[in-house]
């Protein structure tokens, strides 16, 4: 008589498979996807201010904090705004402060909230739509604003 596994020993051991192979698919997904979510934004709010500067509010919908040094790039014609007070640049702050006085904003903490004023979308007296790519980790976020001059 030959022996062999049985077939109650078999589908256990298929069992003890599939769900080793399953846990590690879980477990490569759920990295996956932490790391897609884990610096996102989205801007809920963008308008021109004093006539022609943008003012956007980024809020950071991520689970990790985000450097605005480091992590966010903002983009006009696909070039990069630099970080100062003048005509073309961008300074940050909280909310509820007014930039050009209290400059310097370096974080947004996730679930927080960031406000940027870009100066001098358009030249005095010439209105004109202008449009700003918001890039954190590879993703972008548009925000368009149309000012008077």
């Amino acid at each position: 008589m030959k022996k062999g596994i049985t077939p109650i020993i078999s589908v256990i051991i298929l069992l003890l498979i599939t769900v080793g192979l399953a846990a590690s698919a879980w477990s490569y997904m759920g990295n996956f996807f932490q790391s897609l979510t884990a610096k996102t934004i989205e801007i809920p709010t963008q308008k021109c201010v004093n006539g022609n500067d943008v003012m956007v509010i980024v809020h950071n919908m991520g689970t990790e904090n985000i450097s605005i040094t480091n992590d966010v790039f903002v983009l006009k014609n696909s070039m990069p705004v630099t970080k100062g007070i003048g005509s073309g640049q961008i300074q940050w702050c909280e909310v509820s402060e007014d930039c050009s006085i209290v400059p310097g904003k370096t974080t947004i903490a996730a679930g927080g909230f960031a406000k940027a004023i870009i100066y001098d979308c358009t030249a005095q007296n010439v209105a004109a739509t202008c449009n700003y790519d918001f890039v954190v980790a590879s993703r972008t976020q548009t925000a368009s604003a149309y000012c008077t001059g």
